[in-house]
């Protein structure tokens, strides 16, 4: 056993105590969870469903954005779940961000999830956790630009099933798929097919806490301080909110750092993009049903979900 896994030996997480953020990749995360990482004693757990780095067995087969239905009855699946919340199961990579001074003093868990909005159902069903997880949400549009300028397209094939268990929702949208006309309209359509089941369920409200982007963008201090209230004793908020650099950019930021104005922010990446490629987002829209944003600016059209 080498330092950090003597040390987690003797930790004894339940997942059920840990906190965890779900969100798609670059909706804004990774700063959320540098913001949180200073609640004392918080451990972070890095990504642990990435298909390489993260520690899902590859026998599962869970692909890039797993889906598994309430009813599924695989303990491995529940076993792997439970693991992961608990840091029973974890990798050089996952635990990467603490210090071995923080993971020795830490005492409750911080999960970080990017490919695990579509678990957020059964995964709330086989954990009853004691801080309702938050579901960080972002402009599709935003979210996207932001993914293709970080990660590039990764297909030549815009009809190209993607690889994984219970994966059928792509065939059922692999029309839409291939009309896509570029990059862009391409990571839209995925958008919808990976959170559009979670942001159409009634149940969300039960199960997760929205939190978004634009709010944390324009006062983060308030979200925080709302957050924190359903984390840690009231007494504590102050000290917390003193140990964080609101306006600091994340360490994902390709810019290292912030726009000056948080509305300039919220802009940038819709205004990169004409009328016309706005109207053929708007379709895609309108076709899965989105109702929460529309392609012509930064903000939700209605007030929140249908929680």
């Amino acid at each position: 056993m080498n330092q950090i896994d003597t040390i987690l030996a003797d930790k004894h997480f339940l997942p059920e105590d840990g906190i965890v953020i779900f969100a798609d990749a670059r909706s804004g995360s990774t700063w959320l969870m540098e913001l949180l990482g200073h609640i004392p004693g918080s451990i972070i757990n890095w990504e642990p469903l990435h298909k390489e780095r993260g520690v899902v067995p590859v026998n599962f087969n869970w692909g890039d954005r797993p889906y598994i239905p309430l009813d599924d009855t695989h303990e491995a699946y529940q076993d792997c779940i439970r693991d992961i919340l608990s840091l029973r199961k974890y990798s050089d990579w996952t635990i990467g961000k603490n210090s071995p001074e923080g993971l020795v003093k830490g005492k409750i868990v911080l999960t970080k999830f990017v490919r695990a909005n579509l678990l957020i159902p059964w995964m709330c069903q086989q954990v009853k956790f004691k801080h309702k997880p938050l579901l960080l949400m972002r402009h599709p549009i935003d979210t996207c630009l932001s993914q293709l300028r970080a990660f590039g397209s990764r297909t030549n094939d815009y009809g190209e099933i993607p690889s994984g268990i219970n994966n059928a929702r792509f065939t059922h949208h692999r029309k839409m798929m291939k009309q896509a006309q570029n990059d862009l309209e391409y990571k839209i359509v995925l958008w919808c097919i990976n959170n559009m089941p979670i942001l159409e369920n009634p149940c969300l409200g039960d199960w997760v806490e929205v939190v978004y982007y634009e709010d944390l963008i324009i006062d983060p201090r308030k979200q925080l301080r709302s957050i924190l209230g359903r984390i840690i004793p009231y007494v504590h908020i102050p000290e917390v909110m003193s140990l964080i650099p609101l306006r600091a950019p994340s360490e994902t930021n390709l810019h290292g750092g912030l726009e000056n104005s948080p509305v300039k922010q919220l802009y940038k990446n819709i205004d990169a993009i004409g009328y016309s490629q706005k109207e053929r987002i708007q379709i895609i829209f309108d076709h899965f049903g989105l109702k929460l944003y529309d392609a012509f600016g930064p903000y939700r059209t209605c007030s929140k979900l249908s929680l």
